[in-house]
């Protein structure tokens, strides 16, 4: 890894390696353990999925028939990753690779044509959705095995999808139901499904699932208006207290804090969601976008264009930028307070992503 002249409070920056070639790339995930998966792109843009290890050792994830695109949604403890990449003609297919970067295309059964790996466990088990010619698209559950195991649902459902797994087994996701409305749900380890409900308008977009059983994510209400939402286990789907219209990028920690954006907003919830903390601005700042948190409480996102830390307190930090960088894209923060994200400067067009690690 090279390691540009920027360090401060919130750790050194290390700029992540590219492919032999290339000159662009782009953080999609990480791990506990350090690892980041994400894109290399060439000078024509394509991107080729790539594993960089904690120690910056750089391993190529294998493509079907040596294309390129795909997508990294999760890089558990051992370095497995959970995705979906697409063959030449376009079409998407769910996807696990090895910590060696050797390719499963996950199951198709009959009557399937595309889908979805959304999350994966640290026992490979993976969950995501299928879908027909006809783009109708059904939960499923893809064991160790790669098999595929279509997900329950609920009385008049017509189809969904699956988006999150925890550690027990327990999965989250969506059912459509006629009328264009939908329900969250939860699956146990046994498979039954479980109804979560809504805020009464036809979108509910369920993101993750913790330890606890926890479900958080978005829904709209009659109005319209889009909420972030938590589900504590054996509970239905409420809107967290407290918040205006428009919550995105809604995220949980194993003790139940919640962060959210809403508008131009970064909220923290504390664990009951009776407590609400506005997290604080960079000086001179005007906005806020949290984009997610560990579990020792601290979030990562951004203050205008600066990547930030907040404190469990809601403490704002700035996190190093080399000179000439005045774009950020933090993505993740792993258990040791490592973060991962894109830096790029803003004079040129197109925007030139490089991937790099805050630690």
């Amino acid at each position: 890894m090279v390691v540009p002249p920027a360090s401060a409070a919130g750790g050194a920056m290390y700029e992540l390696p590219l492919l032999p070639g290339h000159t662009n790339s782009a953080v999609q995930v990480m791990n506990d353990a350090g690892d980041v998966v994400g894109l290399s792109l060439d000078a024509n843009r394509d991107g080729y999925l790539v594993r960089w290890g904690a120690d910056g050792t750089l391993t190529p994830l294998q493509a079907v028939d040596d294309g390129s695109g795909g997508e990294a949604v999760k890089v558990v403890d051992d370095g497995t990753v959970a995705g979906f990449t697409d063959t030449p003609d376009g079409v998407r297919h769910a996807a696990r690779w090895s910590a060696s970067g050797v390719l499963t295309r996950l199951e198709e059964p009959a009557g399937y044509v595309n889908g979805e790996a959304r999350d994966i466990n640290n026992a490979h088990v993976a969950v995501g959705h299928l879908a027909t010619d006809t783009a109708t698209t059904r939960p499923v559950r893809w064991g160790a095995d790669g098999r595929a195991t279509e997900l329950r649902l609920l009385p008049r459902a017509e189809g969904g999808a699956a988006t999150a797994i925890n550690e027990r087994g327990e999965i989250t996701g969506y059912v459509s139901l006629p009328g264009d409305q939908a329900r969250a749900v939860r699956w146990d380890a046994a498979g039954r499904v479980h109804d979560l409900g809504s805020l009464g308008g036809p979108y509910v977009e369920p993101s993750a699932i913790n330890e606890r059983g926890t479900v958080i994510g978005r829904a709209t209400d009659a109005n319209g208006t889009w909420k972030a939402v938590r589900a504590p286990h054996g509970k239905k789907l409420k809107a967290l207290p407290s918040q205006d219209p428009g919550a995105r990028a809604v995220s949980v920690n194993n003790s139940d804090v919640v962060v959210a954006n809403v508008k131009d907003r970064s909220l923290r919830w504390s664990g009951t969601g009776t407590t609400v903390t506005e997290l604080g601005l960079l000086r001179g700042s005007g906005r806020t976008f949290v984009r997610g948190i560990n579990d020792a409480g601290t979030s990562i996102g951004n203050s205008d264009e600066r990547a930030v830390t907040w404190d469990a307190q809601g403490k704002v930090t700035a996190l190093p930028t080399p000179g000439g960088l005045d774009k950020a894209d933090p993505v993740a923060i792993n258990a040791a307070g490592t973060v991962a994200g894109n830096l790029a400067g803003s004079s040129g067009w197109p925007v030139q992503w490089r991937a790099v690690v805050w630690r």
